[in-house]
């Protein structure tokens, strides 16, 4: 092999080596709450499920604009009672919110003036973690120590996608696979709550893709 092609590959190699364990430092944060091992997904963090809106999004307007334990943290946007998106130490969280249906409101409340409707806050269902790609393997382990053994998987051996699934008191966490170089890495873990999911799918077909719409109703009427 020529010297330069040779040094050029040490070069991509010890980065790549590098940017994994930076990737894997900064995905411990996103494990940080549960480092005792957890026996359900009662929210995220200390977040609970169904959180109005109006109250996260004061939460994280305060921690960007203060210093707490040097944590930097950054809303990146966000839109009133659907979602918040927000940068924390490199990784980005997705914040879903959820509100009945105006339509389905009125079904049992047929008086109910669309003003007063539209001042109601939508509530926290899902949390969206986006990661840089590391090795599932990796993530898998962190969160069976975190939450035991995962239920069940969807992963395909050939294609390596699919999900791993912790059907969890309260609530579903999916790990979900991507193939790189033929190997399997994860760069997105959904953390949902199971009440609010099957309300959400009684309720409405817009909130969750067709992949996640099928692994829910699965374990729902299992």
């Amino acid at each position: 092999m020529n010297s330069k092609i040779y040094s050029m590959f040490l070069i991509l190699l010890s980065f790549s080596i590098y940017s994994q364990n930076i990737n894997l430092q900064e995905s411990d944060k996103v494990f940080e709450p549960a480092r005792v091992r957890q026996e359900g997904l009662t929210g995220f963090s200390d977040t609970p499920w169904m959180t109005p809106f109006s109250q996260i999004k004061d939460k994280f307007k305060t921690l960007a604009t203060t210093n707490i334990n040097n944590e930097k943290i950054e809303i990146l946007q966000m839109e009133r009672n659907k979602y918040i998106l927000v940068k924390r130490n490199n990784i980005v969280y997705r914040y879903n919110f959820y509100k009945t249906p105006y339509e389905v409101v009125k079904i049992k409340n047929h008086n109910l003036p669309f003003d007063e409707f539209d001042k109601t806050d939508a509530v926290l269902y899902q949390v969206r973690v986006i990661l840089p790609f590391i090795d599932a393997k990796l993530l898998e382990e962190k969160l069976q120590n975190a939450y035991g053994k995962k239920t069940k998987s969807t992963v395909d051996e050939k294609t390596l996608r699919g999900a791993d699934i912790w059907d969890l008191d309260g609530g579903y966490i999916f790990l979900w696979y991507e193939p790189y170089n033929n190997k399997a890495f994860a760069r997105r873990i959904d953390y949902i709550s199971k009440e609010m999911s099957k309300r959400i799918l009684e309720e409405s077909n817009d909130y969750f893709d067709s992949k996640e719409k099928e692994l829910l109703r699965d374990l729902i009427v299992k």
